[in-house]
Order: C-alpha cells, then sequence, then structure tokens
C-alpha cells in the first residue's frame, strides 16, 4: 500500500504545484466555491447511496488507488474538499466507506505535508503558529476517530 500512496499522492502534487497561481487568481470567486460544494455534496450524496461495497482496504488495486490519487488533484478547486472528492470516487469504485475513508486519510498525509512545505515561505512563524498547528492537529485527530464511528455504523 505505501507505493501505491506514493504514486496516487504525484498527480495531486504536480497539478496542485502548475495550477497553483492560476487558481489563487482564478477560482476564489465566492460562487464558483459555492457551486464546488453544492455539486461536490450531491454527487457524494448520490455516489454513497448507490455505489455497491465491495472492496476491502486490503483488496483495493492499483487502478483504484490511483484513480482516488488522481481526484484529488481537484480540491485545488476552491469548495472541492479533498476528503469529500477521494472518498466520492472511492465509493464510486466500489470501494467499502471505512476502507476509502482509511485510506483517504492516509493519502491526505504527503498531498499536505507537500503543500505545506511549498507554502512554507508564506506561513508567518510565531507563537500563534504553532499554537493553532498543535490545536489544528489535536482537533483533526478527535475528529477521524469520530467520522470513521460514524462510518461503520453509517
Amino acid at each position: 500500500m505505501f507505493w501505491y500512496l506514493v504514486l496516487a499522492t504525484i498527480p495531486g502534487g504536480a497539478i496542485g504545484f502548475l495550477l497553483d497561481h492560476f487558481l489563487e487568481d482564478t477560482l476564489t470567486k465566492p460562487l464558483i466555491i459555492g457551486i464546488a460544494l453544492i455539486v461536490m455534496g450531491i454527487l457524494l450524496y448520490i455516489v454513497d447511496k448507490y455505489a455497491k461495497s465491495e472492496t476491502e482496504y486490503e483488496d483495493m488495486t492499483l487502478k483504484q488507488t490511483f484513480l482516488i490519487g488522481l481526484s484529488q488533484a481537484l480540491a485545488f478547486i476552491p469548495g472541492v474538499s479533498r476528503s469529500g472528492v477521494t472518498m466520492t470516487t472511492g465509493r464510486a469504485l466500489g470501494i467499502k466507506r471505512e476502507s476509502v475513508a482509511k485510506y483517504s486519510f492516509l493519502l491526505s498525509t504527503p498531498i499536505v505535508a507537500g503543500a505545506t512545505l511549498y507554502k512554507l515561505k508564506d506561513f508567518v512563524i510565531s507563537v500563534p503558529f504553532f499554537v493553532g498547528i498543535v490545536a489544528s492537529f489535536i482537533v483533526r485527530n478527535i475528529c477521524n476517530k469520530i467520522f470513521v464511528r460514524v462510518l461503520k455504523k453509517r
């Protein structure tokens, strides 16, 4: 699975790097963000409702993992959730909710780390910055645990 994650990270990282300035300048209009949120919410609902849950995490194929990784490149459009688009793609490919959620969480690590390193020059390093990082880390871990429990039940 490690190599699947590495391979799946490449398209999102490359597209993000190449389109960074275009997306910041062009796609930040509130109307685009609102439309993206609505469309992705509807898509996730429909795909999740009608998708077959056949594939476990351990049985995911290279093609499935790569397509999920490729789909996360859409998250560079403001209003498109990276985890939402990867969950939608995974569910459309027949992967079980809990399995695609686990993969999506793992897939977020390299792409978020890469984006952070790329934008590090823009950060203002200060005490509030570090407090924000620690608080974000704690809240994210709590939310991930709650999210996985909800996925198991529903």
